[in-house]
């Protein structure tokens, strides 16, 4: 059986916000619940429907698709629908679904919607981790255990994440990030940004930074993860 998915798209040329809704009509496990023509109302229709996926342009006047990732904190995922092919990696840096080119064909499209059920249907939270539990972890070399409190970062890389252990061994496994957010303990592990979660025990100093964000220093790690706005809320919340 197929889930339904809460949609929304965000684009602010009218034309190609109704074509793609038209698109999208056409598939029963997608449900557009909204639209919105700039990173504001975007914000906002985010904020009070939650949707499962986002259509996100990326060039729109005065802001753009990835300032609304920074200013907002997303738990469905992201498709960047965009003209342009020179932000892909920044794309999937910042842990997209996918990348759809304009004009979007409806094949491509169709391939991209078959991934959530694919997801969906993952069995990797059947479990919730304790902070004394082992996790069994493969790459390319080898496949062994590792101890979840010698994770002292998750970094994402895509729909790839970059493990950091306190040896600073780094291991990429093929787990997008919020998999390990939903899974790993929450009184140790915390999301600081889109793009990496953090085993608190590793933190040395938590520094201010540019319009309400921080740096946070991990022990072994010589290079500071930023705390996005939204996520240091979050976290203070959680700790304080």
């Amino acid at each position: 059986m197929q889930s339904e998915y809460r949609a929304i798209v965000v684009d602010d040329e009218r034309l190609a916000r109704q074509r793609l809704i038209k698109m999208l009509n056409r598939f029963d496990n997608i449900k557009v619940i909204g639209e919105a023509s700039d990173v504001t109302s975007a914000k906002i229709l985010i904020e009070k429907s939650k949707p499962d996926i986002i259509f996100l342009d990326i060039q729109m006047p005065r802001q753009s698709g990835f300032d609304l990732l920074e200013k907002t904190r997303i738990d469905g995922r992201v498709v960047f629908v965009t003209a342009y092919d020179n932000y892909a990696i920044r794309a999937f840096e910042a842990n997209a679904l996918d990348y759809l080119m304009k004009p979007v064909c409806a094949e491509r499209l169709e391939r991209m919607i078959s991934k959530l059920d694919k997801e969906a249907g993952d069995d990797f939270f059947l479990s919730k981790l304790s902070y004394q539990d082992k996790l069994f972890v493969s790459d390319n070399r080898q496949m062994r255990f590792i101890d979840i409190k010698d994770i002292t970062h998750i970094q994402s890389t895509g729909n790839y994440s970059k493990l950091v252990l306190n040896t600073n061994e780094k291991i990429l496994i093929y787990r997008p990030l919020k998999e390990w957010e939903k899974r790993l303990p929450g009184t140790k592990f915390c999301r600081i940004h889109r793009t990496a979660i953090v085993n608190i025990d590793y933190i040395e100093k938590i520094e201010k930074w540019f319009n309400y964000s921080c740096r946070i220093y991990l022990s072994g790690n010589s290079n500071p993860l930023l705390m996005s706005k939204s996520y240091a809320g979050i976290f203070r919340e959680r700790f304080s």
